[in-house]
Formats: C-alpha cells, structure tokens, sequence
C-alpha cells in the first residue's frame, strides 16, 4: 500500500466571478446545441444528401457530402470559435482570470512542488520533442507547457467544456470499469497531466502505487498539488514517452485518456515500445481513444475535421494508424479493440455528440 499523506487543506482554487460563471455556461449550452440537434439536422440533411444511391462505406467518401451541408458549415465555425471565446475572451475567458490570481497560484505550486521532495522529478534539461511544441493542442495557446500557470488553465479548460454540474471525472471512472478485473499494485498515467486521472484511480485502488508521466512541467506541478491536497502520494515525474527512465518490467497496468491521437504515427510507435518495456509480464496497457472503426461515415468525417478546428493536429494521421498491427509489431500478444460501452451508440442522429469512442486493452 502506498505512503499517504496528511491532507492539504489549502486547496488551489481559482475565483470565479458570477458573470464567468454565467458566460461559460452559455458557452457550454451552445456546444450542447451543437452536439445535440445540430448533429441530428446534419445527420437527416446526409442521408437526403445521399438520396438512392450508394451510400458513403468511409469517411474520405463522406466528406465531400458532409463539407457542402449547411450545418457542417456551422458546426465547424462553432466548434472552432466557441473553443477561442472560451479561452481567449477579455475578461471571462480562462487565460484572463486564471492570470488574476498568478502570483498566488506560482507560489502555491511552488511550494507543494518543494514539500513533494524526490517524490516529483522535473527536468529542465528534458528536449520536448517537436511534435509537442509545434502545435497549440486544443487551441491553448503556447501550449500546456510554456508558463506556470498553464495546467491550470488546462485543468479549468477540461472541466468547462463539461456539461454543467456533470463530474468532469467521472469520464476516469467510466474508463476504470472497462479494464480487465485483476490486482493492480504498481500503476502508471501514460500522460497525467493535471492527476485527475490517478486521483481517481487511488480513490478506487488504495493499494495501488501510483506513478505519472508528462511532459508538461505545469501540469506535473498542478498534478502534485492535487495529490496532496487528497492527501495522496504519487510518484510524478516529467519525461518523453518515447524514453522512459523505468527499468524493464516494472508496471502492472499503465492507463491513458485519449492520448493515441495527439501523438503523429512515427513517435507513436515509439512510445508503444517503451510502454511495452516497463510493464511486466502480462501487464496491460488501457484507455478510450476518438476515431477509427465507427458505425458512421458521417460522424467519422466529422470527427476528423476537429483535427483542424480545434488544433487537434494529429488526429486526421490517427484515424490512418493501424493500432493492432503496431501494438503487435513491438511485442504485445494481445490486443483488444472495442466500443467504449458507457457511451456506445449505432445511431447516426443521436444527439450525444459525434464522438466515436474505441476501448483499447493490450496486454504483454
């Protein structure tokens, strides 16, 4: 079982005024509109687009549908620029007033980074490779690695984007419920960016040893502060998943929450072996993943023009990427592939969203 530690009570928070509050539920209300009866227009206005004859088999044949329709049109400024006023907007976005409270969130993580001792590992020498630094992940600008407050912009990004008052993590917990049903002792986050992740894991496994890797310094140094204010105590660390500094066979499980697609094929590849070296025998590798397989053309096209409208650089080489073959190709022995079940839906007009959500389970 691992050291716990007294909890912290001071917890990072970051003051929301009443208008923000106001302003970023509207935002969250027109995403739903957008994921909800605009995806259903979409969907009736596809099918009449494509009438009698023979129906689009993959997204690269839906597209050319898709990209003439009205409200593709819309939703795709929608999706791009709701995203900017949400981070950007004087004011109410989150850059603005995460930034009013700079000098007392610095000194916060700083000082939960020093109490963490060799229990957070940061490197400034670490090269960030240059797939990481040459893109504006989500539309964050300067991504999430560049000023010390950007894992928590990052952090209040992914919880605003959320439909008011839904648990913003019960997405780890629904992910949790799909792993195979085993003991776990030693774990690690394939990319932990703010801890939510391994919070909830250790609230569902105190006896697991937790570990974490990022590259993102910020988010390592929020990530070490949420721990210790649940009184947690993981091992964090920031290093590239393509050179991990673990010795062989070391985890029972590593996890990931839609990491697959922010990573082009080459180093993806990579970092498939170097996961595949630190678990043990039998270890699994898990997680949810966007794309590739969907009963839909229609919401797969869709889904691959976020790669555009929403910085989501590498997700159009993603939806190309044999995951089987390259999981296979450094070692794993098996590899599972299905529906992400809490969400799993075969309808095309569904008002739930266009996300087409895989299950990935390989084991070594």
């Amino acid at each position: 079982m691992p050291d716990s530690l007294s909890n912290d009570l001071d917890v990072l928070e970051v003051v929301e005024s009443r208008d923000f509050r106001s302003y970023h539920a509207f935002l969250r209300s027109c995403r739903n509109f957008m994921d909800g009866p605009l995806i259903q227009q979409m969907g009736e206005n596809y099918e009449k687009a494509v009438g009698d004859g023979q129906a689009p088999a993959t997204f690269e044949e839906a597209y050319p549908v898709v990209d003439d329709l009205l409200e593709f049109q819309l939703y795709s400024w929608s999706f791009r620029n709701f995203q900017r006023f949400k981070y950007h907007r004087p004011d109410f976005g989150i850059f603005d007033t995460v930034n009013l409270g700079r000098s007392n969130i610095i000194a916060e993580l700083d000082a939960a980074a020093d109490a963490a001792g060799d229990d957070l590992r940061l490197n400034d020498d670490l090269q960030l490779p240059d797939y990481y630094t040459a893109a504006d992940f989500h539309q964050h600008t300067g991504g999430v690695y560049s000023d010390p407050l950007d894992g928590v912009s990052y952090e209040f990004g992914r919880r605003t984007t959320n439909p008011a008052h839904m648990d913003p993590n019960l997405i780890y917990r629904l992910s949790y419920g799909q792993f195979p049903d085993r003991a776990y002792d030693k774990v690690l986050d394939w990319g932990t960016a703010h801890g939510a992740g391994l919070i909830e894991w250790q609230k569902l496994h105190p006896e697991s040893e937790c570990h974490g890797v990022d590259l993102s310094a910020p988010c390592l140094k929020l990530a070490n502060k949420r721990a210790r204010e649940h009184g947690y105590r993981f091992k964090l660390s920031q290093q590239d998943l393509e050179h991990l500094d673990y010795e062989d066979d070391t985890f029972d499980l590593a996890f990931h929450l839609f990491m697959f697609h922010e990573i082009p094929p080459v180093n993806l590849k990579n970092a498939l072996a170097e996961v595949y070296r630190v678990l043990k025998p039998g270890g699994i590798f898990a997680g949810p993943e966007f794309g590739q397989g969907g009963e839909s053309p229609m919401l797969e096209a869709v889904q691959m023009s976020h790669a555009w409208t929403n910085n989501e650089t590498y997700a159009a080489a993603w939806f190309n990427f044999d995951m089987e073959k390259a999981a296979r190709d450094v070692g794993f022995r098996s590899v599972t592939i299905e529906p992400f079940k809490p969400f799993h839906s075969d309808s095309s007009k569904r008002g739930g969203g266009v996300s087409i959500w895989r299950f990935y389970v390989l084991e070594k």
